[in-house]
């Protein structure tokens, strides 16, 4: 499957920056529409974090899912708590077989996963360490960052799944 582009990643999250309050508030009531399952997913596995980490991983969230709306010619159908969470354990899974690895090893790893949607991964993973340095900054605790990667990691992977057979279907 064809990869999202970097331009849709940088046009989107910067649009989404851009938003008034009140436009970000419908929006996101729109999304949730949408996605139900995913983004409760997000608030539900997010809660017991900061609530500034908590609204970062919502913000986040938002913005993976408009880039994913934006990269798709036809609407990603509604994706199933169910099938999030076989992907949250499969990221699980994942990362705890990864703990003991060879450095080189982990860094073809994560090249790995992150090949999919690379550049949608890449804008996870900076907005996540760039998080302190923000405009709005959040320093996020280690278990925090280790929290909303995950997280957000499974929230990409099912809507690349999604994206997938949705475009098959064209």
């Amino acid at each position: 499957m064809s990869q999202i582009p970097e331009e849709i990643v940088d046009t989107t999250w910067r649009e989404v920056a851009g938003f008034s309050a009140g436009d970000a508030r419908s929006e996101m009531e729109e999304a949730a529409k949408q996605q139900p399952d995913l983004l409760g997913f997000v608030f539900g596995f997010t809660q017991e974090c900061r609530p500034e980490a908590h609204e970062l991983a919502v913000y986040l969230y938002f913005v993976i899912y408009r880039i994913f709306q934006k990269a798709t010619r036809a609407k990603i159908r509604p994706i199933k708590a169910s099938k999030i969470l076989r992907r949250l354990e499969r990221n699980e899974e994942l990362l705890v077989s990864l703990e003991k690895a060879h450095p080189l090893f982990l860094e073809k790893a994560a090249l790995t996963e992150a090949s999919g949607q690379p550049f949608v991964v890449k804008y996870l993973v900076e907005a996540i360490v760039e998080a302190p340095q923000g405009d709005d900054p959040v320093d996020l605790t280690e278990e925090e960052t280790g929290t909303l990667f995950l997280v957000l990691k499974t929230v990409i992977d099912v809507l690349d799944e999604a994206r997938q057979k949705t475009e098959g279907r064209l």
